[in-house]
């Protein structure tokens, strides 16, 4: 059985579609991504201050040892 591409499978080069968009897409994706750089910055932390992990968590309290019990049936 041969597997065929549909046309939502081809690919394109970012080059080509930059191409195909009118100058006022072209000025709108460079204004959100000019916003994205700005917001990514704004989120960037102080450098005075210690970075913490995100993924930062205290550990879980120790858990007692699991008991055998050693009663017969």
């Amino acid at each position: 059985m041969s597997l065929q591409r549909s046309s939502t499978d081809l690919v394109v080069a970012p080059a080509q579609v930059w191409a195909g968009l009118t100058s006022e897409a072209q000025a709108a994706a460079i204004q959100l991504l000019a916003r994205l750089a700005s917001d990514l910055l704004a989120q960037r932390p102080d450098p005075n201050h210690p970075e913490i992990s995100p993924c930062f968590r205290r550990p879980d309290p120790p858990r007692s040892a699991p008991s055998i019990s050693t009663a017969k049936p």
